[in-house]
């Protein structure tokens, strides 16, 4: 891990890890907003977003064509053993676990408010926590989530 990320996972709170990352999601959205606007009034071919990036609340106030949105969430438990599992928690030092443990910290904290924010305006949602790729996939075909006409 780059010393400036581990310092700055290691010093922040948990309010000032969400602050840093709503805002650099904020300086992203003028160029998501102008790709998803370019493709679903164009004539060209689709396009799929995924990422954390979509703030619910931005994505709601398109009101471009031919878009639907859905967000997969999982519950706290699932988001830690996948997190614990792929930085191999069990096998790291003190200091490498405080860090997974504050970057863990702040993406449950994260997904609540991504929930609250879904919830609030309306949209899709999902709960991935141990489902198929194959069950996720049917459901969120099987929902009509349109953002637009």
């Amino acid at each position: 891990m780059p010393p400036h990320v581990a310092e700055h996972y290691g010093t922040l709170g948990v309010d000032e890890l969400i602050d840093s990352v709503l805002d650099h999601y904020a300086r992203l959205w003028p160029r998501i907003e102008e790709l998803i606007t370019e493709h679903a009034e164009g004539q060209g071919p689709g396009l799929v977003l995924e990422g954390s990036a979509l703030w619910p609340s931005r994505v709601a106030a398109l009101g471009t064509p031919h878009t639907e949105a859905v967000w997969l969430t999982a519950d706290d438990e699932a988001l830690a053993d996948r997190m614990h599992a792929s930085a191999r928690y069990a096998q790291a030092s003190a200091e490498e676990r405080h860090l997974v443990d504050r970057f863990l910290a702040r993406a449950q904290r994260f997904q609540e408010l991504v929930r609250e924010s879904v919830d609030a305006a309306g949209l899709c949602r999902v709960d991935a926590t141990g489902r198929s790729v194959a069950d996720l996939v049917e459901e969120i075909l099987g929902r009509r989530c349109r953002q637009g006409p």
